[in-house]
């Protein structure tokens, strides 16, 4: 009888988490989105936009922003006044 090893993987640690909470962006509009490029941040390709036009990952930005707090690099879009809700 032949002994079965398993083979442990690492589990990888968490990223650091940002000393200031995360705001989360809402970026729904289209002007938000264009072709596939790479993220300016992280460099992984993204269909994403700043409001800038730059391409970048939500996730990317809003950690960003958490950790360069006062800098106004990415914003949100201002919230709508028609009353209603846009979600799934």
């Amino acid at each position: 009888m032949t002994a079965r090893r398993r083979h442990l993987r690492a589990v990888p640690t968490p990223p650091e988490q940002p000393v200031a909470p995360v705001q989360l962006l809402n970026w729904r509009h289209c002007s938000h989105f264009g072709p596939p490029a790479p993220c300016v941040l992280c460099g992984t390709t993204t269909p994403l936009r700043s409001h800038a036009k730059e391409p970048v990952h939500k996730v990317c930005a809003e950690l960003w922003n958490a950790a360069h707090p006062g800098e106004a690099r990415f914003v949100s879009d201002p919230p709508t006044d028609s009353g209603t809700t846009d979600h799934a």
